[in-house]
C-alpha cells in the first residue's frame, strides 16, 4: 500500500506504511484533503476564535496508525503533534516517518491504550491541546467511543476552546454526538465521505460556569 501526503510543504511524501500492523486504516488521501481544506477554511475564512493558522495549534493524534492525517497536518505547519497508539507496529512506522522528515522538533510518540493513557499524556500536556483527532477503528462501540470521548474532556489536556475532529462510521454514535450528549462539546461542521462521517466539534464553557 502506497500512502502518500497530498498537501503542504511535503505533498507527495510517501509515509511508511504496513498491510500488517494491527487495524491500520489509514484516512484515504481524498479524504485528508478535504480535511486540510476545511480546517483552512475555518482558520483563515471564518476565524474561528480563538485560531487564525495552523502554526498556532498542537495536535493530540488519537488512534494515530501510520500518522498519515497528523503527518497532513505537520506538513502544512501545525507546532506539535502527539501521536498515540499500542500497536508496536504502528508505534514503528510513527518514528519512521517522523525521522524521514526530520520532524522529531514537533513529534511526540505515546504508547498506551485508550482512555487510560490520558492520564499520563495530561501529565505532560494540560491544558496544551489544541486539536483532538479522533478517529479510533471502526469496529469500536458506541459506548467506548463515548467513554473515550468523555475522557478526553475528564482528563484536562485541552485549551479552552479546543477543537475535536471525530470520525466515525455508526449512525447511532453520529445521532448521539449531534443530539449533545456533551453539554460542552459544540458542533462546528459536519461532513460525510461515503459512509464514514466527521465532525469537527468545539469546546465550549458548561453553562453554570458561564
Amino acid at each position: 500500500m502506497v500512502l502518500r501526503l497530498v498537501t503542504g510543504k511535503y505533498k507527495g511524501k510517501v509515509l511508511s506504511s504496513s498491510d500488517t500492523a494491527k487495524e491500520l486504516r489509514p484516512t484515504q488521501a481524498i479524504v485528508r484533503e478535504a480535511i486540510i481544506n476545511t480546517f483552512k477554511s475555518l482558520f483563515l475564512t471564518e476565524n474561528i476564535d480563538p485560531y487564525y493558522s495552523f502554526e498556532e495549534i498542537e495536535i493530540l493524534d488519537l488512534y494515530s496508525g501510520s500518522g498519515s492525517m497528523g503527518y497532513e497536518f505537520l506538513s502544512n505547519g501545525v507546532k506539535k503533534v502527539n501521536f498515540v497508539d499500542y500497536d508496536p507496529k504502528c508505534l514503528k512506522l510513527l518514528k519512521t516517518n517522523m525521522l524521514a522528515m526530520n520532524l522529531v522538533e514537533k513529534v511526540e510518540i505515546y504508547r498506551g491504550e485508550l482512555p487510560s493513557i490520558l492520564k499520563k499524556i495530561a501529565a505532560r500536556k494540560k491544558n496544551q491541546i489544541d486539536l483532538v483527532f479522533f478517529d479510533p477503528p471502526f469496529k469500536i462501540t458506541v459506548e467506548n467511543y463515548l467513554e473515550t470521548l468523555k475522557a478526553i474532556f475528564a482528563s484536562g489536556v485541552l485549551k479552552t476552546n479546543a477543537l475535536l475532529l471525530m470520525e466515525y462510521k455508526s449512525k447511532e454514535l453520529e445521532t448521539q454526538l449531534l443530539e449533545g450528549f456533551l453539554e460542552e462539546l459544540t458542533i462546528v461542521k459536519t461532513k460525510n465521505y461515503g459512509d464514514c462521517f466527521n465532525i469537527i466539534a468545539q469546546k465550549t464553557a458548561l453553562k453554570n460556569n458561564q
